[in-house]
């Protein structure tokens, strides 16, 4: 079960439209003219080629957003109370918690988003394939871990001893292991092709609008993943942390000087802010912790693959990047 802990979020990719005639008010930061640049008449095939595979990759992330990070924060709660998670319980326990609720209405968006997005173009052949392993391995998990919620919000296991918890502990960690497995490999093929896109709008925006908020924006997402990426390991190379922590910290100053005060869209500017402020602290009490070789204390290792997760702990930083990350989304 080590991939629970990457059940990060995904940054949506900006649908933006980068013709000169759409640029909006508010986003020419640096510029004291506007720009002279006639109209477009509509955006190039280039454009339109970014905007399709845009609409594709927001179908993924919109349902790997809506159920992953609920079905991976459930899997520790309901193995933490176990003496030994693989044997399962012992009906001896106190305070068993019932694993993360999937009901069949909780795979609505998916069951609609994913296919279109298959069935979309452009063609994407590894990343097509794990979206339908991810849908599969959604619908093996589906009803078994209803079920077994059920059983424990109902408290049945006092009615029976346990018998019906025991026997559903196998099947249910046999189908939370091909979950994992399958999101694993979904999120991997698509952070490539999102990242791939992010850093193609990036040097657009950059391009035609200037360093406005879409630049920042999309530059601390960039840079808020690079950390993330690296120090979800449970060891890392400590001074790459501290250059990427330093290029994340640069592009948050920037931007908060160049771009916090303008209107409109101040509020939600700030409130974005906050939650990079928010992730910039727990990305240094990370990188002191494992820089210091800071070991977990009993009490703070039960609760490193739980939603109490340390500060310092992979798991923590995860929470802190995903509240960025719908942020993000937000804007």
């Amino acid at each position: 079960m080590n991939r629970s802990l990457c059940a990060a979020a995904l940054a949506a990719a900006v649908s933006l439209s980068l013709s000169a005639c759409n640029k909006l008010p508010g986003n020419t930061a640096g510029s004291d003219h506007a720009d002279p640049t006639p109209a477009s008449s509509g955006p190039s095939p280039e454009e339109k080629a970014d905007q399709t595979l845009m609409g594709k990759l927001n179908g993924y992330i919109e349902c790997y957003n809506d159920v992953d990070r609920k079905i991976h924060a459930g899997i520790g709660p309901y193995t933490v109370w176990m003496k030994d998670p693989e044997a399962g319980p012992t009906g001896r326990e106190e305070r068993p918690i019932g694993p993360p609720d999937l009901t069949a209405g909780d795979l609505t968006l998916c069951d609609k988003a994913l296919p279109e997005a298959i069935a979309a173009q452009p063609s994407l052949p590894e990343l097509d394939k794990a979206a339908q392993g991810y849908l599969d391995a959604l619908h093996a998990l589906q009803p078994i871990t209803h079920e077994a919620a059920d059983y424990y919000q109902r408290d049945d296991y006092e009615d029976d001893g346990f018998a019906r918890g025991k026997a559903l502990h196998a099947p249910l960690m046999s189908a939370f292991g091909t979950f994992v497995e399958a999101s694993g490999v979904f999120s991997d093929a698509l952070d490539v092709a999102n990242d791939r896109l992010q850093d193609s709008q990036l040097a657009k925006v950059e391009a035609q609008e200037g360093r406005t908020r879409n630049f920042y924006r999309l530059a601390i997402m960039r840079d808020a993943k690079a950390l993330m990426d690296l120090m979800a390991e449970d060891s890392f190379d400590v001074t790459e942390a501290r250059r990427r922590l330093d290029a994340f910290n640069a592009i948050s100053d920037e931007a908060h000087a160049k771009v916090a005060e303008q209107e409109p869209g101040k509020l939600d500017w700030n409130s974005f802010e906050r939650t990079a402020e928010n992730f910039r602290r727990e990305s240094k009490e990370r990188l002191k912790r494992v820089a210091e070789k800071t070991p977990y204390s009993d009490i703070e290792r039960r609760m490193l693959d739980t939603t109490m997760a340390p500060h310092g702990s992979p798991g923590k930083l995860m929470q802190e990047y995903n509240s960025l990350v719908f942020q993000s989304n937000r804007q």
